[in-house]
């Protein structure tokens, strides 16, 4: 009987401006340089250059577009019998009140950060079940434990991420496939607006009743733009190389956790809602995070 596949399919190895960067790239560097066949995979695979010269096999892949789902999925079957690991990394984060945002920017929103995510956890599992192991991603949030305003339809998607990882969990057990969500603080450079036009909001969002929001939103978010010498809020943010040393945990481990929170702010605060009840907490929330 053949070896199970130790092949990794990493999503969302760039960054929505097209480079190779926060944690996908971390995440691919430190499972390659472990000895873990990577196979990378991004929209525009140019921007994994960087990761190319490594020695990463790097491969288009949009979560969007099923063609490109199965040929890579077909091609590390090919390769090493099926994909060993996948690693549910594509995102992007949607800024928006939920009564201005058009309908169809919240569609593209769930269709990258859940549809598309599902389908190609779909195409890997029969894989995963034939050779009677496998395991399976899940990249959370903090966001998907509690709501803020100006991003709801992405902290839903996260939130629908957490149900969607607790009931596959249950139902590939016993095939050997283990289903592991990563909750990481936020990450020091990641999603990070630098200015309201940079919001890429629609033209509904802005001119409206929450133009002084917006540009709150956006200095507040300041503080977790310094990557080097992060001050203030920024001191609680994680670095990307840190969430991608618990991947690797959550790869390699034996047993994983079921969930892995990264940070202090992941860790303490469902502790703390469950503490202080629903209304204490929003107070926080209300003195913590920008409010229109």
């Amino acid at each position: 009987m053949s070896s199970p596949s130790r092949a990794i399919l990493l999503t969302g190895a760039s960054s929505s401006t097209g480079r190779s960067s926060g944690t996908g790239k971390a995440v691919a560097l430190r499972l390659h340089r472990a000895g873990w066949p990577v196979y990378a995979t991004a929209r525009q695979p140019e921007a994994l250059a960087e990761l190319e010269a490594e020695g990463i096999r790097v491969l288009q892949l949009d979560v969007n577009d099923e063609e490109s789902m199965t040929a890579v999925v077909d091609k590390i079957t090919a390769e090493h019998g099926s994909v060993g690991t996948l690693i549910n990394n594509a995102a992007y984060s949607l800024n928006g009140t939920i009564g201005e945002t058009p309908m169809d920017e919240v569609r593209s929103q769930f269709e990258t950060n859940i549809f598309g995510l599902c389908r190609l956890t779909q195409l890997v599992l029969p894989g995963m079940r034939a050779q009677g192991s496998g395991r399976v991603v899940m990249m959370s949030s903090i966001f998907g434990q509690f709501a803020t305003p100006g991003r709801g339809y992405y902290q839903a998607t996260k939130h629908a991420l957490e149900a969607i990882s607790d009931s596959l969990r249950l139902e590939v057990d016993t095939f050997g496939i283990k289903v592991v969500l990563v909750e990481p603080s936020p990450v020091l450079g990641g999603f990070v607006p630098m200015s309201v036009a940079d919001l890429g909001m629609s033209g509904q969002e802005r001119g409206g009743v929450y133009d002084d929001f917006w540009r709150y939103f956006v200095d507040w978010h300041g503080a977790y733009r310094e990557t080097e010498k992060p001050s203030g809020r920024g001191r609680m943010a994680v670095r990307a190389e840190t969430v991608a040393k618990v991947i690797e945990k959550a790869v390699t481990s034996d047993n994983p956790k079921i969930r892995y929170r990264i940070g202090m702010p992941s860790r303490l605060l469902p502790r703390m809602r469950w503490t202080i009840g629903d209304r204490m907490f929003e107070r926080f929330v209300r003195a913590f995070f920008p409010i229109p």
